[in-house]
């Protein structure tokens, strides 16, 4: 198949359709997640005038089956077997055959690779992959990812920095990638109400720092863990809260019980639905990631009006204004990162300017109706539709291509 570069340049332009064009959207599960929400707000925000989405996941049915369907987006969970790659990608080719979509778009590792060969088998729609993490760890993926491509247009990037570690690390063909950031609504962090902290085992005047992630190797915990001991031990008022689950659970709650410092000044919550409450009631975010795509936890804490501390990798580093919005280390450096931590806990007011930066960067550049908004110009594009496009304004989550 073309490169999507080509295809943009080179569709036959046509009007726009009277009916809604009927595209689908391909996830690997629907289980609450970035990615996840990231579809569930596409899907529900576009144009019904113009686009007829519809949703498969490769999955069981998960948690945001029901928004969908709440928004009237029929949706169909196939409860597949990864491990089954053959009769996964049979299943769904059945399932696109009988919804016959103009386009199909897909997002996660499994769906990406699954709906190339299943596109293939039912007359080959369109097919735009979604790239969401720069792999650091297994390499297979960039690899098959590399080698599947040319059964797709291409894929979109979650940030510059997946464009290029998918460029130079995974060495993809630049003419089949674009950028698209992820994108947040604010509106439910101004209603949310703060958890007590006394409900999280903190007191009332502490400072409080607030870690939220899956309990996994990518998001260097190990890392924050040692940071915060340092930081504690030198200013004894302060408290690490982290949210998440995952399977670096047991070692790192043996670490922190090990220490005199941390025992009881790191609270595990587990898993938590009330991410923006947690928020409100945090000082500020610190996110000690060694690799990323576009955290929506930073998102998150800058819509929430709360200052960020993280690691400089993929998606971070577009987000995060060093001086401005929070502080950037190097991913893996417990020494800086205690530091930037001990900065961010002495100046109060600093933090306020902060946050209020971190908000006013999201309402500008990373809303959720931009981002719908330049996938639909991105699909409207390959299509070849002209008249009656999404207008494209000044938007900075626009489909960026980069051919270099």
């Amino acid at each position: 198949m073309q490169t999507l570069a080509r295809r943009l340049e080179t569709a036959e332009r046509q009007p726009w359709p009277v009916r809604p064009v009927p595209i689908t959207l391909v996830i690997t599960d629907l289980d609450v997640g970035g990615a996840e929400r990231a579809l569930v707000a596409l899907a529900t925000g576009l144009d019904r005038g113009r686009w007829q989405p519809s949703v498969i996941a490769l999955g069981a049915e998960g948690a945001l089956v029901e928004p969908l369907r709440a928004a009237g987006v029929e949706t169909e969970c196939l409860d597949v077997d990864r491990r089954r790659p053959i009769p996964a990608v049979r299943r769904l080719a059945r399932a696109l055959g009988a919804r016959s979509p103009w386009l199909v778009q897909s997002f996660l590792f499994h769906a990406n690779i699954a709906s190339r060969f299943a596109a293939t088998l039912v007359g080959s729609p369109w097919v735009v992959g979604g790239i969401r993490v720069a792999e650091h760890q297994k390499r297979w993926h960039l690899n098959l990812e590399r080698w599947t491509s040319a059964l797709s247009l291409g894929s979109v990037c979650v940030s510059q920095g997946v464009f290029e570690h998918l460029r130079d690390v995974g060495r993809a063909d630049p003419a089949r990638l674009a950028v698209i950031p992820n994108g947040i609504d604010p509106r439910p962090y101004d209603s949310a109400i703060a958890c007590s902290r006394e409900s999280l085992g903190v007191p009332a005047d502490a400072r409080l720092m607030l870690s939220v992630g899956r309990l996994d190797v990518q998001k260097g915990l190990s890392f924050l863990l040692d940071a915060a001991e340092r930081v504690i031990a030198a200013q004894p008022n302060w408290h690490l809260v982290i949210v998440g689950d995952g399977p670096e659970r047991d070692p790192l709650h043996q670490r922190a019980a090990a220490s005199r410092i941390l025992a009881d000044r790191v609270h595990w919550l587990g898993r938590r639905n009330d991410v923006p409450a947690l928020l409100k009631a945090a000082d500020f975010l610190v996110l000690a990631s060694l690799w990323e795509g576009m955290p929506n936890v930073v998102l998150e804490a800058m819509a929430a009006r709360r200052a960020v501390v993280a690691t400089a990798v993929e998606g971070s580093r577009e987000l995060v204004i060093p001086g401005q919005t929070g502080w950037l280390v190097p991913a893996g450096d417990s020494d800086q990162l205690g530091q930037a931590l001990l900065d961010a806990g002495t100046d109060p007011d600093r933090l306020r300017r902060y946050g209020e930066a971190g908000r006013t960067r999201v309402e500008t550049a990373y809303s959720t109706q931009r981002v719908v908004q330049a996938y639909e110009r991105l699909w409207g594009g390959i299509l070849g539709f002209t008249a009656g496009a999404p207008d494209s304004g000044d938007c900075e989550a626009a489909p960026t291509l980069l051919s270099d």
